[in-house]
């Protein structure tokens, strides 16, 4: 072979390598950073994650949206219609920091769809759930159990059916146990904390809640609901209060975002409400309206605003 062939091949190259990085520049991408409780932050030196938001190839409306740890290593893959606030669109793919699979998880429009798959840190499955329509409610989506097995490849649920006994970091470790029936839970369901201070056992029929009991430092309490809205000294509820207080902004009207806002707060034991956070933001003129209309929000009746199985005894 030539000198002068060879010289011609690798110029070749170097002009199809050079096209390639041009095209790879035009494509235009929004960076973001993050910290694990996805508070926005300035600086890639002080997030738990890098976001990236790539423009859709030729042919789609859908962008790509990649998420990274701070080493490079992926932790998200998947498609979104729109952002902020973030519309995922079919596969969504998370991934541990060990680079096995986390999830794998459908959606349509950000409504979740189909099967879920879910795996333990050692790649082995954890849960398979399913996102069914109801057949009396067709505007109803169950979400069923399929199967559920632990780390080490012991099958507790197949098919919807079997008994789990679990156990999970909440309430500062306990073992959670009950049956699942074609998907839901059903019967007796306990949770025994690991310091001996909580407990509680409640009664389900094929995923409905029927009562329960729980226990905190030997006070007993009984409940029919799991979670329950505030209500506000004098009548009324918190999110009817806010849907009639609050302003869109201008902005947000303009480049059409909607989305969620989440706030946290401390309700003391007067019903006032005080150290108000956004715990994840949206868009900033939202963010703020948000903190504004929150608030100026009445007082509660206390325990209300974030009501557990102990809220009772708290």
């Amino acid at each position: 072979m030539s000198l002068f062939t060879t010289m011609k091949k690798s110029l070749t190259l170097s002009i199809l390598v050079c096209t390639f990085n041009w095209v790879n520049a035009q494509k235009k991408q929004n960076v973001y950073f993050y910290k694990n409780d996805y508070q926005e932050v300035l600086s890639k030196d002080s997030a738990d994650f890098i976001r990236v938001i790539q423009e859709p190839d030729s042919g789609s409306v859908l962008f790509k949206l990649i998420e990274l740890y701070p080493d490079g290593k992926k932790k998200t893959l998947g498609s979104v219609s729109s952002f902020p606030p973030l519309i995922y669109e079919g596969e969504l793919v998370s991934y541990y920091r060990n680079g096995k699979r986390k999830s794998s998880e459908f959606f349509k429009k950000n409504a979740p769809i189909d099967k879920a798959y879910f795996f333990h840190e050692n790649g082995s499955v954890d849960r398979i759930t399913e996102f069914r329509n109801n057949d009396q409610q067709i505007d109803l989506v169950e979400k069923l159990l399929n199967y559920q097995a632990d780390s080490l490849g012991h099958v507790m649920v197949n098919d919807g059916n079997g008994h789990v006994l679990e156990e999970t970091s909440a309430y500062g470790g306990a073992t959670i146990e009950g049956d699942y029936k074609e998907g839901f839970k059903h019967g007796t369901w306990t949770m025994k904390s690991h310091s001996g201070l909580l407990r509680y056992k409640e009664k389900y029929n094929s995923g409905e809640f029927i009562s329960g009991e729980s226990e905190i430092n030997g006070m007993i309490h009984e409940y029919t609901s799991i979670e329950e809205y505030p209500t506000m000294e004098g009548g009324g509820n918190v999110y009817d209060f806010i849907l009639k207080n609050l302003q869109w902004p201008i902005d947000a009207v303009g480049k059409k975002i909607q989305g969620k806002v989440f706030l946290s707060c401390v309700v003391d034991t007067d019903g006032t409400i005080s150290d108000i956070k956004i715990e994840r933001k949206l868009f900033p003129s939202l963010d703020a309206e948000a903190l504004r209309v929150f608030s100026t929000l009445p007082k509660l009746i206390p325990g209300r605003l974030k009501y557990s199985r102990f809220a009772g005894q708290l």
